[in-house]
């Protein structure tokens, strides 16, 4: 995993995240509620035609990759614009804009599914009644979630997230070099990813029938399944690679053309768009403060 940044030019956000699409949609959202409250319907259901025309862009900020696990995602398989909170039960942010990420099939639909563990108090679903009005749920509606252009209330959201501290880093919003370390193994032939400190204990106290203390990082670790067999290996691949060409910058005696293109090579590794970049970036920097 690799911090993002979020585009917030206009041309890169689809309508249906701001102005009025963005009303309509929650206005729909607010009327379902109170129809379950009313009793006349179980729960919601969404349109995934509203959020699929995020995925283009989801996907240029993440090179193609997945935003949690960083295999090549898009030019293997469709991937999926996941819904970081459970639209589940987040329902209000079904249509948010700053809740998706891009996501492999694996991570989203195997590990993470709708689990969402936090440390502190849910944040607040907007308060809706058998009997709200329509004049109240006609105010609220474009306001129940961040309209992504407007800075302020991204800004806010991001704060709410904060108070929130979901146990599962959000790239975003968290900066997973803080977080996370890596372990090679040579003999399995395979790279691990494990909590860099025991400094981000937190506990566990909702969506889980046996609150536990645990990490941060482990529980991302855990719940996006990123230490699963394929990711080790592939991981390696890419590990392996790196170490010959950081061997080779080693030999005083190699020729300066065949120093810059393993230099231009590793720096390619490092780049945020490379496949695992994350880790690359961990064991450049480890063995550069170890003088190798």
């Amino acid at each position: 995993m690799i911090r993002l940044r979020r585009s917030r030019s206009k041309t890169d956000i689809h309508t249906n995240f701001h102005g009025q699409k963005k009303r309509t949609f929650e206005k729909e959202l607010l009327i379902n509620q109170r129809r379950i409250r009313r009793g006349e319907i179980q729960k919601h259901t969404f349109n995934s035609n509203r959020w699929k025309p995020a995925k283009e862009q989801l996907f240029a900020e993440t090179g193609g990759k997945c935003a949690y696990c960083e295999a090549p995602t898009i030019g293997v398989a469709y991937g999926d614009v996941e819904h970081y909170r459970p639209k589940s039960s987040y329902w209000w942010l079904a249509y948010c804009y700053d809740n998706y990420l891009a996501s492999c099939q694996l991570c989203n639909q195997r590990f993470k599914k709708d689990d969402f563990p936090i440390q502190n108090r849910k944040m607040q679903a907007p308060i809706i009644k058998r009997n709200t009005t329509d004049n109240f749920i006609a105010t609220k509606a474009g306001q129940i979630a961040p309209d992504p252009l407007d800075t302020d209330r991204v800004n806010t959201f991001i704060h709410l997230h904060q108070q929130e501290r979901p146990l599962l880093l959000n790239p975003y919003f968290d900066d997973p070099a803080e977080y996370f370390a890596w372990r090679a193994d040579d003999v399995l032939r395979e790279v691990e990813v494990t909590p860099n400190s025991e400094n981000f204990q937190v506990k566990v106290i909702v969506n889980t029938e046996n609150p536990e203390v645990e990490s941060i990082a482990a529980a991302s670790i855990q719940y996006y399944g990123l230490n699963r067999m394929e990711l080790r290996g592939g991981r390696y691949n890419i590990y392996h690679k790196y170490r010959v060409f950081k061997t080779t910058l080693e030999d005083d005696r190699i020729r300066p053309e065949t120093r810059e293109r393993n230099i231009n090579a590793i720096e390619r590794m490092k780049a945020p768009g490379a496949p695992f970049a994350g880790m690359i970036q961990y064991f450049d920097e480890l063995f550069s403060l170890s003088g190798r």
